[in-house]
């Protein structure tokens, strides 16, 4: 097992979980930030400096900053500058956390703390499709009217996420409809038994659909789309900013739609946890971490 300090700033309920994680792994934890999480072990609100001093592995949040420009800490009482944390950060440390922007990398970079984005890790991105295609099929049970079996369901893009959702559906017993740009992708999509829609024809299919799901993070579904879409389907955006989905032209038309980011920390914050312990561990075997 690997064996270094590990200091946690700030985060969901992914990083709650991984820190407890980590302490059952019997490596020395702290954690800053998590006030507001109901665990009565991260109640006290222990001094940065403390939490930082000696630590080899810091680990942010997904993301790491918030829209506000501060740290994204929702489970804390307080705001911390992204200034202060790398002002303290010890050099030589390794800073993992999601969604860095490359100021910050930079900034790392000349004071000699590496720097890992766990978004561009595959193994992560697989596992976290997985956590939200499940939390979507939740969400389609519980905003639609009627059962998933028998159902009609457009799932716009076959990437990781659409490739799971799609399965998932189509177990249920829906009838799965997957747009997809490459031609290699609809074939995919028509040898697994799915009704493959080229991406430049989805206006065709989406008034037929009772439910649509945008994997997308980019304006796929428009208001020209959105204008053929029947009143009773429901729509579902799982991309990341900006969405794929026209909100304002959903609004207009009077059509029910949901925005739902960062399902894996909301529906399996465990699981999330588990992940992302996971895959800093091969981060830092890949970095030559000594196992003991």
């Amino acid at each position: 097992m690997l064996r270094k300090k590990f200091s946690i700033i700030g985060g969901d309920m992914r990083n709650v979980y991984l820190a407890d994680l980590l302490k059952k792994d019997y490596q020395y934890v702290e954690i800053y930030g998590f006030e507001k999480s109901g665990k009565p072990w991260a109640l006290k609100s222990t001094p940065l400096d403390f939490v930082l001093e000696g630590s080899r592995v810091v680990v942010g949040g997904i993301p790491l900053i918030s829209d506000n420009g501060f740290l994204n800490m929702p489970l804390s009482k307080e705001k911390l500058c992204l200034s202060e944390l790398i002002e303290k950060i010890p050099e030589d440390a390794h800073l993992i956390a999601g969604r860095i922007p490359d100021s910050v990398k930079e900034q790392l970079r000349q004071k000699k703390v590496k720097c890992t984005d766990l978004l561009d890790r595959e193994e992560m991105a697989v596992l976290n499709a997985a956590c939200t295609a499940e939390g979507a099929v939740g969400i389609l049970l519980q905003e639609m009217p009627i059962t998933l079996l028998g159902s009609r369901i457009l799932v716009v893009g076959y990437g990781r996420i659409g490739k799971n959702l799609a399965r998932l559906l189509h177990g249920f017993g829906a009838e799965v409809w997957a747009a997809a740009r490459k031609y290699s992708d609809i074939a995919w999509i028509e040898a697994r038994g799915l009704k493959p829609v080229p991406m430049h024809q989805l206006a065709r299919y989406v008034s037929d659909m009772d439910a649509i799901v945008n994997t997308v993070p980019a304006p796929i579904i428009t208001k020209d789309i959105l204008e053929k879409v029947r009143a009773d389907c429901f729509l579902l955006d799982l991309a990341s900013s900006p969405g794929g989905i026209d909100f304002k032209g959903a609004e207009i038309y009077g059509l029910k739609v949901r925005w739902a980011l960062s399902l894996p920390g909301k529906v399996a914050p465990l699981t999330a946890g588990d992940i992302i312990r996971r895959t800093i561990y091969n981060i830092l075997e890949e970095e030559g971490g000594v196992l003991s």
